[in-house]
Parts: structure tokens; sequence; C-alpha cells
């Protein structure tokens, strides 16, 4: 694990990177000093420092000079400061690695003589290098501090800019519903002239999201192109009366649903038809583009569902159009960023989550490859044109096409079936219940959709359509090629597979029938 470390020196000072880097240092001399049997108080002290490097309050203040380092308007003097306490820092920690090593064995234990004899005088002159380094580089934090309080923020969303005038609460459009994770208002903002809009508002949601996370994320999307494909133009953000995403809504919209309740209401209409081919395909395309723009910039969305994926539509020269955008964006991130690890117990979001992302405790690191496989999840629902989840009685639970697929593939059997059939009595929600959590264990769902996919779809959307929805749901193991590009972050190889692999079909289908039409 040493590279680790090694890692952390090849960087270029404050470059990008850099607090990632030390912190999976810190993890790193922490776990080392944990390993230890009876470890000194001096060799303890590492370990506590290793900790204030991964997760404390030296990190904060690395990603904070980072920032200094990459400001245009920060003086020279503090960047120049920032670079040679970056380069002691290096220094110091590879020394303290050395040392260590040549203080204990391969087990853990100390080597007594060699740590009595020159050992513990060394590792005292580390930590007093390393005091000495933090009193130095506080004092240069300061300065960075005060120098970015006084900087503009020009993704906060101030009362002079912007004030919301009015919320919709479902007037705004006949068939608006409310949505969990956000809301409709009506707005006024000063940017060319003073001009009254129509706003979506996203308030952060998790505990992880504060304000730096939140700036972070109104930053990257106020900076992206005005027509991104499946991206609504971010205003900002605003922090009173709580932290808040502020997106603009196109003009002369007619109505705003989300693709769940778009296709339940298809569904309640008595309509037995599916909907178009080329719409389905049209709305695929354009969710895997917005998909693709999110990754481009080397960041997961993280909360790619049915209900997160809002469908505007609005009539322009007498036609309308239907175009589909992600929202919920408070959990994007960037994927060097550190993680908490901390998911959450919901089997009803669990459904479009990769089988290592379940649950209060994932097995993995989000990456890329685990919002194709949502994404897979999401075309899967398209092409089926029918909701995943059903109601019964108040209770939510897999539609009747997902329970006899795992019927078909063995993940269940027939009897388990039987509470759905069965006239209401007293155990019937309790029955419902254990056959809920008998469907949704984590590979039980990803087999049973993969099995659904390739029973249902090829009939429905063609085989090309089938392909590409599999590739999605297998892409963590492989269904893209080599899964390291995901382990390791790779957006040019994850970004050309990708379009070779959903994009370019998708398209080419668009293509073909805006052609034959």
């Amino acid at each position: 694990m040493a590279e680790l470390i090694l890692a952390a020196v090849a960087l270029g000072a404050a470059g990008p990177g850099i607090a990632l880097k030390f912190a999976q240092c810190g993890r790193y001399l922490k776990s080392k000093v944990d390993h230890y049997q009876q470890a000194p108080d001096i060799v303890v002290k590492f370990g506590t420092f290793g900790h204030n490097l991964h997760s404390g309050q030296l990190n904060e203040s690395l990603v904070l000079a980072n920032w200094a380092y990459s400001q245009d308007d920060v003086e020279v003097g503090i960047k120049d400061a920032l670079e040679d306490q970056i380069d002691h820092l290096k220094a110091g920690v590879v020394a303290v690695d050395q040392h260590l090593d040549k203080c204990f064995d391969e087990r853990g234990v100390l080597k007594r003589s060699k740590f009595l004899w020159s050992g513990e005088r060394k590792l005292k002159a580390s930590m007093n290098e390393l005091d000495q380094w933090q009193r130095s580089f506080w004092h240069t934090i300061s300065l960075v501090e005060m120098r970015k309080r006084v900087l503009p923020d020009p993704s906060l969303l101030t009362s002079d800019k912007f004030q919301t005038s009015a919320q919709a609460n479902g007037q705004l459009s006949q068939s608006t519903e409310p949505f969990s994770h956000a809301r409709i208002a009506k707005g006024q903002i000063s940017d060319m002239g003073l001009r009254e809009i129509d706003v979506l508002i996203e308030p952060k949601r998790t505990v992880t999201s504060g304000v730096n996370e939140i700036k972070e994320i109104a930053s990257y999307l106020s900076r992206l192109p005005a027509r991104s494909t499946g991206i609504l133009r971010c205003l900002g953000y605003r922090s009173e009366p709580q932290l808040e995403l502020i997106f603009e809504l196109p003009q002369g919209f007619t109505q705003l649903r989300t693709l769940d309740r778009l296709i339940l209401d298809h569904m309640n209409s008595g309509d037995s038809r599916q909907e178009s081919l080329d719409y389905r395909f049209s709305l695929a395309c354009d969710i895997a583009e917005a998909v693709l723009s999110v990754h481009t910039s080397g960041r997961v969305h993280k909360n790619i569902r049915p209900d997160t994926i809002l469908i505007i539509e609005t009539q322009i020269e007498g036609s309308n159009f239907r175009k589909p955008y992600l929202t919920d964006w408070t959990m994007l991130r960037k994927t060097e960023s550190p993680s908490t690890m901390v998911g959450e117990d919901d089997w009803l979001k669990d459904l479009y989550r990769h089988p290592r992302r379940h649950g209060l405790q994932p097995e993995q690191r989000y990456n890329m490859g685990h919002d194709i496989y949502s994404l897979g999840v999401n075309l899967l629902t398209v092409g089926l044109w029918e909701p995943l989840v059903n109601s019964l009685e108040g209770v939510r639970f897999p539609c009747e096409k997902y329970a006899n697929t795992a019927v078909r593939l063995g993940l269940i059997q027939p009897e388990d079936l039987l509470p759905l059939k069965r006239p209401q009595g007293e155990d019937r929600e309790s029955d419902i219940k254990r056959l809920v959590w008998t469907l949704t264990r984590p590979l039980t769902i990803q087999r049973t959709l993969q099995g659904l996919a390739e029973h249902e779809l090829p009939s429905r959307m063609g085989l090309q359509f089938t392909r590409i929805v599999t590739s999605c749901l297998s892409c963590p193991e492989g269904g893209f090629g080599d899964v390291k590009i995901f382990e390791e972050n790779n957006k040019q190889a994850i970004g050309v597979n990708f379009t070779e692999k959903v994009l370019q079909p998708l398209s080419a289908w668009v293509n073909l029938m805006e052609a034959l039409s």
C-alpha cells in the first residue's frame, strides 16, 4: 500500500486531486498504525494525524488549498506558500512511512531494539516537523479563508438576484404532480433585466450535502451549454430559507410529469395501445445523452429513476413535444471525491440501483457503471411502457410481470405468489410484505430485471434495444467490457464504450424514424 504515498509525491503541488490523494495517504497511515500491536504513544500520534488527513479538519483545509490554487484572483504569494507547504507535507508523510517500516515487522510487532536505538528519536523529530508544518499551514489557510469570503460566489442567488413570487402547488399546470424531491414555483430573476420565470426548486435532501457540495453542484450545472440534452438550465443555488438548487423551466410548457406518472396516465386513459416506438426510442436516446453528459465531466448522478426523470411537454407551432430531463441533483459528485459509503434502506429505490449499492452500507464505492445500470432499468421501463411497481390496497410491490419472471427463473416458487391472489384477510398484508422482501433481495432484482428484458423486450422493441438494456444491466460485471475502467474512473474509455453500445444504436434508430416521417 506504500504506492499511495508515492502517488501523492508524484502529483504537482496543489494540483487537481491532491486533497483526495492525501486523504488516501491518511487512511493508509491510520490503518497501518491500527495494525501495529501495542504501538508506543508516538506511533499512535501518527495514526491520529492520518485520520485528520483522511477525514478531519486537515483534509478540509487541503480542499480549500486546492481551491485557492485554482483561482486566478488569489494572490501569487498565497499560492507560493501553499506550494511550499504541500511539498513539505509530501516529504513529511514519506519520511514517517519509511520510519514506521523500519520499526515494525510485517506482523505489526515492534522491533524494540531498532526503535530504542534510533527509531523513536526519528519519529519524534518527524512529529515535531509535522506540528510545525501544521502551524504554518493553518496560518496560510486562514488567509485563504479571508480571501474566499470577499470573493463573490457567482452561483449564489441572493435575494437581490432571485426571489420566489408564488408557489404553483399544482396550479401551474393542470396535470402537474407534487414531486417528492422538488417543487414548482414562479419567480423573478435579475440577470439580463428583470424576468418573470417558472422554476423547479430542489432542496437539500441528504445529510451529506452541505453548502460546499451544493455550491459545487450549482457551479457545474450552471456552466453547462444552454442546449444540453436532458438537463434543465441551473440558475444557481440559494441558502435562504434553506439550501436549494434553482432550475429554469422552458417557456410555454403545457405539462410537467415524471416518467412513471406519464406511463401511469397512459395506462389509466383506457388506451390499450403502447406508446409509439419512435417516441420511446427518442425518449431513451435523450435520457442516455443526459447521462453521458454527466459522465463526460467525471461525475455521477446517483439518482436515475422514473420518479426523478421529468417529462416536460411544450407546444411549438401546433405540435406537442415531450422531452425528458434529469432531476434530483443533490447527490451529484465527482467520481474521485471522498465517499461516505452511506446508503439507505428503501427497496423502491434499490429496484433501480445496482446490487452492490443496496442497503445502509453499500458494498462498493459508487462509480459510473452504477449510473449506467440505473439507466438500464429506466430503459427497460421505457421499453415495457409499464411501471415496475404496483400498489394493492396501499401496499407497494413489484409488478406482476416482474414476479412471474422471478418464478420462471426459479428465484421464487409459484406458491409464493398466492398472497396476491388471496382475498383480504388478517395475514394478507404481512404475507405480501414478506413476498416483497423475497422479490427485492439484491441479486434477485438484477437477475429478474435481466430476465424480464430478455423475455419481454424483443417482441416490443426489437433485439437491438434488448441488447442495449441487457448490456447496461450487466455493465458493472463486464457488459461494457473491462470492468477496470469503472474502478479506475476512466471516463474516456467509459464514454467510448457507452457511445458505441448505447448512444449510437439509439441515435441510428431515431434518425431512421425521422427520415421516414
